[in-house]
């Protein structure tokens, strides 16, 4: 039996509801008319041992209808099966691949023909392909004498093409498998790196990075560092290196590498640790730590929202303070990545396009406006990453607030796609999830009040009803949820709808006041939880101040003087620091700021943005501004110099949004910039800068 046939097999055995031929057709990239004689095939071996066989639902799909012990024996009499040793096209090109770059021993040609049990012909057809994919890279393959096939090009560039190459032909590594479970190309893969190797470098990775708590990033990170390590044990070094990383030797990440030095005992310069650190940092989604990610983070979220908002009419805006979270953190790494042209796979891609294409476009022709500031492409992989965050919070929103099943979701595919999963079963079905957990989270059920169970892999026959689904949900798997939920429709139960209670959590709020208590963080944070439990919602964006609520008569300051850009941050700041909404030290954090990163907070023509970090000294959420006799120069000669000048005083991550947002439509309109530049009064600014009557 073929390969690929046992794959197929695998498949009906793992599953529970009926699949079409196009599916299969689609998931295994052969013809349905393939899938049909494949089929045909299993339907023998069925037939010769007295198990149920592979049967057609009319409109669904085909199925194996055995219960979960026949699929056992099924299963088992399937391990003793004896496999073709005929490699597919994709195979044999990933085995060379690994071959060329990982083996111990030459690679030759003719070696490789009688292993293949290929003609000249094909294999050189495979050889025109490899090369075909290499001059991406800059990568040639060449033949020397007794040293086989060898990749010629620089060793960044190889150990970036194999990245690659193990993403697209492995995808999910599913390490937690048994060897003999796994695909065969998975099987491929450990015949030139050993398992124990990459199992290592997981646990040392779990073990040290905790700033990481996606599962693709992670094993991203190993996959990256196995192919760094046996490169590295095999005397390919990098012969050009940046003398500028600027890691942090101290941090999580270079603990890891340390680690995993010392567990394959392999000894390398300090360029390469530098080297590797810096690539596994870009990975992350990354906490912002200086004040020109912060800035660059929260203009693109704000700016990427709005425009995903405006071209999909979904009101993301209204989940945003989750949504820019999380944007921000990954805008940080996206723009480290992109700037210094370091790749990371979303294996997930093509279903993300498949099944979320409007969001997918909509994020890509941003992308595109970036990538002019960049002088890099930004990636469909990155692209796919974003669609991820706004498809979760696009099944949040559009989903029914009432809920019938109480559901748990088992997925191994990483944080991001299983919110994804949960998000999506919530929109499109009358499901609550109640939790989502990981391969090894099964001993938890016992905790919790569920009905059912959705897991992206097969598991034990439990107590409660279990489907098996894709990661990423396809309209045409709509139908084998809506028979699930049927059939166990005797678990449903109702919960109440949920009520917009913005206006009761700001009553709430004035009594304690009035009363003579204080809000702080954690009451009020308290006083959303007390609300969600009651099933009551609030809408964050009605929460958070406008510009046109924190910006006072005595905060604006107009025709000043300033000999420097640091003289004019004083003046913009000076509002605020007799208010006390700052202290001195913000101010010295702010000049400092621009002293080390430069003039980035120019963030239009005549504009800037002085601003510095909660912790440098922000008591108090506050905007002040100065409008300038005379342009000052910063040093931006992109931008020129500024002749007005906000200063900000954020007093956490998102609830001075809606005052960014006012600002980056300020950047947009240069004509109503001028005129602010030109008042005399400040009854007259803020007339323009709010556009309100006698603006004029």
């Amino acid at each position: 039996m073929r390969t690929r046939t046992i794959e197929l097999f695998k498949k009906f055995i793992s599953i529970d509801y009926p699949v079409t031929s196009q599916m299969l057709s689609d998931e295994f990239q052969i013809s349905v008319r393939t899938i049909r004689n494949e089929i045909q095939e299993i339907n023998a071996f069925l037939m010769q041992r007295q198990f149920p066989l592979v049967s057609t639902v009319r409109n669904k799909g085909f199925i194996i209808n055995a219960t979960h012990d026949q699929k056992q024996l099924i299963y088992n009499a399937l391990l003793g099966m004896p496999t073709s040793s005929i490699l597919s096209k994709d195979e044999r090109q990933f085995d060379l691949l690994l071959s060329i770059a990982f083996s111990a021993s030459p690679t030759i040609l003719s070696h490789k023909k009688s292993v293949f049990f290929v003609s000249k012909s094909v294999l050189d057809e495979d050889i025109r392909k490899l090369k075909q994919r290499l001059k991406k890279y800059d990568i040639e393959l060449i033949s020397l004498p007794k040293q086989g096939m060898q990749f010629f090009g620089l060793e960044r560039s190889i150990r970036l093409m194999m990245y690659e190459a193990i993403n697209q032909f492995v995808g999910n590594l599913e390490l937690d498998k048994p060897l003999y479970e796994m695909s065969f190309i998975q099987r491929l893969l450990f015949n030139y790196i050993p398992q124990e190797l990459i199992d290592s470098l997981l646990r040392l990775a779990h073990q040290t990075i905790s700033q990481i708590h996606d599962e693709i990033y992670v094993q991203q990170i190993v996959i990256f560092t196995t192919i760094w390590v046996v490169r590295n044990q095999q005397q390919h070094h990098l012969t050009m290196i940046r003398p500028n990383f600027n890691n942090n030797d101290l941090g999580e990440i270079a603990k890891f590498i340390h680690l995993v030095c010392q567990h394959v005992a392999l000894q390398v310069n300090r360029q390469e640790q530098q080297y590797i650190i810096y690539m596994l940092e870009a990975f992350n989604t990354k906490d912002i730590n200086n004040y020109v990610e912060w800035l660059n983070a929260q203009l693109l979220a704000i700016k990427l929202v709005n425009y995903v908002e405006e071209k999909t009419q979904i009101p993301f805006s209204t989940k945003q303070e989750q949504l820019y979270e999380n944007l921000c953190k990954h805008l940080a790494g996206l723009i480290a990545r992109v700037s210094n042209n370091i790749h990371i796979i979303n294996p997930l891609l093509d279903n993300i396009k498949q099944n979320y294409g409007a969001i997918y476009s909509v994020i890509a022709m941003f992308m595109q406006e970036l990538e002019n500031t960049l002088s890099h492409k930004v990636s469909d992989d990155e692209i796919a990453f974003l669609t991820i965050h706004f498809s979760t919070f696009a099944s949040a929103i559009n989903q029914e607030r009432s809920y019938y099943f109480k559901a748990v979701v088992f997925c191994d595919h990483g944080i991001a796609t299983s919110n994804l999963l949960a998000e999506t079963l919530k929109e499109f079905f009358s499901i609550d999830v109640l939790a989502i957990l990981g391969r090894h989270d099964q001993d938890l059920l016992a905790q919790l009040d569920f009905d059912l169970i959705f897991s992206t892999f097969p598991l034990p026959h439990l107590a409660h009803p279990v489907l098996v689904l894709e990661p990423i949900l396809k309209e045409k798997n709509h139908p084998i949820i809506t028979d699930f939920l049927a059939k166990h429709s005797a678990n449903q139960r109702v919960l109440n709808h949920l009520v917009d209670a913005t206006d009761l959590f700001y009553s709430l709020v004035d009594l304690i006041q009035q009363s003579g208590g204080i809000v702080s963080a954690p009451i009020y944070n308290q006083l959303e939880q007390c609300l969600a439990i009651n099933n009551l919602k609030i809408n964050k964006r009605k929460i958070q101040p406008m510009l046109k609520d924190i910006l006072t008569d005595n905060d604006i300051i107009l025709q000043q003087d300033s000999s420097n850009w640091r003289q004019a941050i004083k003046i913009a700041a000076e509002p605020l620091l007799k208010k006390q909404f700052i202290l001195p030290s913000y101010i010295d954090a702010m000049i400092t700021s621009v002293e080390q990163y430069g003039p980035y907070i120019v963030i239009g023509k005549n504009l800037a943005l002085a601003h510095a970090r909660p912790e440098d000294g922000v008591n108090q959420l506050g905007v002040s501004v100065v409008t300038l006799r005379h342009p000052v120069d910063f040093g931006n000669s992109e931008m020129g110099s500024v002749k007005i000048i906000f200063c900000l005083a954020a007093i956490d991550s998102f609830s001075h949004l809606n005052i960014m947002r006012s600002l980056i439509e300020l950047i947009n309109d240069e004509q109503k910039l001028e005129r602010l530049t030109m008042c005399h009064s400040v009854q007259q600014f803020k007339n323009i800068l709010f556009n309100e009557p006698n603006s004029d």
